[in-house]
């Protein structure tokens, strides 16, 4: 069994149903909403990019730093750093819930006034 806090609370909050005469559906074997592999894919490629743009400086750095120029490598250092927190924006741009905006009751809406006059 899969450790996972609860399973019968169902695929992203919702109650998932068992199929007639079945087994209750196990969200893991669900697949994923639409857009999500490729927002996943998109954030995995952005921070594998990231990685490499980083150990560049690094490399470019430590040429620096051996060469007698170890006063440029602060800038390289502040650049790294803003690439860091870039990273972490990602992760929470990833982690964050979709916020679902409910439509205003019938009487609010525009064609409710209308046929109203």
């Amino acid at each position: 069994m899969r450790n996972r806090p609860d399973a019968r609370a169902g695929y992203a909050g919702y109650a998932v149903r068992a199929p007639v005469g079945g087994r209750p559906v196990d969200p893991a074997d669900l697949p994923p909403p639409p857009g999500q592999t490729a927002l996943v894919m998109t954030g995995l490629v952005i921070g594998l990019l990231m990685m490499a743009v980083q150990l560049w400086l690094l490399t470019i750095a430590l040429d620096l730093y051996l060469g007698g120029k170890g006063g440029q490598v602060w800038q390289l250092a502040l650049v790294s750093g803003a690439i860091f927190l870039g990273g972490l924006g990602l992760l929470w741009l990833l982690r964050r819930r979709p916020r679902v905006r409910r439509a205003p009751p019938a009487q609010a809406t525009l064609g409710a006034h209308l046929h109203a006059r």
